[in-house]
């Protein structure tokens, strides 16, 4: 069995860490896995190019994969001849579906299998047909919600396989620190919801509460910084991009605070933080209600001001049952998230697509 998986970016952003993990899983397991994506620019850092050489993936670059029409169609062609010889090709987004589907169409006899890393339903919309319909034959998610309603709407045949991770990198640990800590982790991005966030923990009634917020974007003054100077929050530290020190501050969490998924629906945040053993709220967005078991493994809210406050105070309230919800969280991190697992049941995927 020959995939080739055609990722249409070079960045090293949410979905991209686990599309890399699954090839190299996948290797493992005996399937031929090759990756193709764009190439950085000159001076880019931290690419997922540079990331799968570093894992023995030598990533190839078969197409500029460009944005307009024109250029797609060019693309297809040279897209085209490098997938001669492969049974499967394994597409991400919008734009690599259509260049890779249409060329696998081309070549004939290669089918085409199409991960939905939002983990949302897929608006119905004319390019979201042509895709589903004409230019797939398997559909993956992490979502139930967005298999069922992703079938339904363009007649896939889909399967949900639970998002995975590195698990032996995500252990718990104790890590000593003064009051009661809720960590944030998230790109400062205007749609992440700061606003409401910041506006809860200036609600919540917690005399040592101590906040930390981890990420950094563009707009990271507008969205963040900002207001929680406007609102006094002298309690809230802003750590930015961590790097190695990520690991240390998690382990240094009472509980996550997670809002608004990002490019990866899978919140890959709040899986990470589970298995460190880290209790977890979460709002009513995205796949979050399908990871966090309400009342087992942390607290599923609207994401109002007050009920962000009072999620925190209930935690904070009883601490022991907080380490409880923890503790929980990683046991279902290490039953259902593991890469192996994973890779296996992609393996069995791909089987079924080719008959």
């Amino acid at each position: 069995m020959r995939v080739l998986h055609l990722f249409g970016d070079w960045k090293w952003t949410g979905p991209s860490e686990p599309t890399l993990d699954l090839c190299t899983e996948l290797r493992t397991l005996g399937v031929q896995v090759d990756l193709a994506c764009q190439e950085p620019g000159p001076g880019a850092s931290s690419s997922l190019p540079e990331r799968a050489r570093g894992r023995g993936i030598e990533p190839l670059h078969i197409a500029p994969l460009r944005r307009s029409v024109f250029a797609a169609l060019a693309d297809t062609a040279r897209v085209a001849q490098a997938l001669k010889g492969y049974d499967l090709l394994h597409v991400h987004f919008s734009h690599d579906h259509f260049v890779g589907g249409r060329a696998a169409r081309r070549v004939g006899g290669i089918r085409i299998v199409r991960t939905n890393h939002r983990a949302v339903p897929t608006p119905m919309g004319l390019g979201a047909k042509y895709l589903y319909r004409r230019l797939t034959d398997g559909y993956l998610t992490s979502s139930q919600a967005a298999l069922e309603a992703d079938v339904a709407a363009f007649g896939l045949r889909g399967w949900r396989i639970d998002p995975a991770m590195r698990l032996e990198r995500f252990t718990p640990r104790d890590a000593p620190h003064d009051g009661f800590v809720v960590g944030v982790v998230a790109r400062m991005q205007r749609h992440r919801r700061f606003d409401i966030l910041l506006q809860g923990i200036k609600l919540a009634r917690v005399p040592d509460l101590r906040v930390q917020i981890v990420g950094r974007g563009t707009h990271m003054e507008e969205v963040a910084v900002g207001p929680a100077k406007k609102l006094g929050l002298t309690n809230v530290v802003f750590t930015g991009y961590l790097g190695d020190r990520y690991l240390d501050t998690v382990a240094g969490f009472d509980a996550l605070l997670f809002l608004v998924p990002g490019s990866d629906g899978t919140c890959r945040a709040i899986r990470e933080a589970m298995a460190m053993g880290k209790a977890v709220i979460g709002a009513r967005r995205g796949m979050i209600p399908e990871i966090v078991d309400h009342g087992k493994t942390g607290l599923v809210i609207d994401d109002t001001p007050e009920t962000i406050a009072q999620a925190i105070e209930r935690l904070s309230a009883d601490r022991a049952r907080c380490r409880m919800m923890g503790q929980a969280g990683r046991e279902k991190a290490v039953r259902l998230y593991d890469l192996k697992r994973q890779a296996a049941a992609v393996r069995n995927l791909y089987r079924a697509v080719l008959g």
